[in-house]
C-alpha cells in the first residue's frame, strides 16, 4: 500500500484523508487552493479542522520548495573610448555698427497761404417764348386749400327717461319765515312705479292750466302721516308761487 501525499499533513487521520480523497481533494495543491467551509462540508470535518489542515498543506508546500538562487550579476560593460577633440582656430567675429539716432527737426514749417481758386458759374436762362407767356397769363390763379381739421364726434347724449307717474297739487304751503311769496306746494302723486322714499330729490315740471307757464321744482319731503294713503309730498320751488298753481299737472322726471 502507497501512503498518500494527505497523510503527511500534520493533524489529520485515516478516516478524513479517505473522505477527502473520496470528494476529489486526494492532493496536497488542491487542498490548498480550497476554502475552509468547502472542506467544512464534508463528513466528518469541522470547520476548525478544516482550517488546521489548510494551513498543514500550506507548510509542506513552503518546505518542498526550494529557495531560489540569486541571479549572477552580468559584467559590467566598458565605457567607449572619447575621440580626441579637435582644436580649431575660430575667427574673431566682427563687431556690429552703432547705428547714431536721426536727429529730429521740430522746427514748425513755413505757414504757406493758399489762394482760394475762383470758380465762374454761369447760369442759363431758358428762353421763353411769347405764345407760352400768354398762356402762362391766362391760367387761373388756384388758391391754397386749407386742410380740414378732423374734429372727434361728439357722444350723443342720453335721452332721459320720463317717468310714468304723474302729481296733480292740491295745495300752497305757507312759508313759517314770514316771506310775502310762498314756494312749497302739496302734490298727489298717480301711476307711482317705485316707493315714495325712491321719489325724494327728484324734480317735477308743473305747468300751469290756464298760461302753460312751467316751472320746475323738487320733491324735498312726504307730506302726512298717512303717505301710504294719501300719497302726497312737497314740492319746493326756487321763485315764489301764486295759488293759480292749484290743480297744476307735474311730470316727474
Amino acid at each position: 500500500m502507497v501512503e498518500s501525499e494527505i497523510l503527511k499533513i500534520p493533524g489529520i487521520g485515516k478516516k478524513a484523508a479517505k473522505t477527502l480523497e473520496d470528494c476529489g481533494f486526494n492532493t496536497i495543491e488542491k487542498i490548498t487552493k480550497s476554502n475552509a467551509e468547502e472542506l467544512s462540508q464534508l463528513p466528518g470535518i469541522g470547520k476548525v479542522t478544516a482550517e488546521k489542515i489548510i494551513d498543514g498543506a500550506k507548510e509542506i508546500q513552503k518546505a518542498a520548495v526550494p529557495a531560489k538562487k540569486a541571479p549572477a550579476k552580468a559584467p559590467a560593460k566598458k565605457a567607449p573610448a572619447k575621440a580626441p577633440i579637435k582644436v580649431t582656430t575660430k575667427k574673431p567675429i566682427p563687431k556690429p555698427k552703432i547705428l547714431k539716432p536721426e536727429v529730429k527737426d521740430d522746427s514748425p514749417l513755413p505757414s504757406v497761404k493758399k489762394t482760394p481758386v475762383k470758380t465762374q458759374v454761369t447760369i442759363i436762362k431758358p428762353e421763353i417764348s411769347p405764345a407760352t407767356k400768354i398762356a402762362i397769363q391766362k391760367t387761373p390763379h388756384f388758391p391754397k386749400i386749407k386742410k380740414k381739421r378732423v374734429t372727434k364726434k361728439k357722444k350723443p347724449a342720453k335721452k332721459k327717461t320720463i317717468s310714468k307717474t304723474y302729481g296733480v297739487i292740491n295745495n300752497v304751503v305757507h312759508d313759517k319765515i314770514g316771506k310775502s311769496k310762498n314756494r312749497s306746494a302739496v302734490m298727489k302723486l298717480y301711476d307711482l312705479e317705485f316707493p315714495l322714499e325712491k321719489y325724494l330729490g327728484r324734480k317735477v315740471t308743473v305747468t300751469f292750466p290756464k298760461s302753460n307757464k312751467q316751472i320746475i321744482g323738487t320733491i324735498t319731503r312726504i307730506h302726512g302721516k298717512r303717505s301710504s294713503i294719501d300719497k302726497t309730498v312737497i314740492v319746493r320751488f326756487k321763485q315764489g308761487i301764486s295759488p293759480h298753481i292749484l290743480t297744476a299737472k307735474g311730470k316727474i322726471q
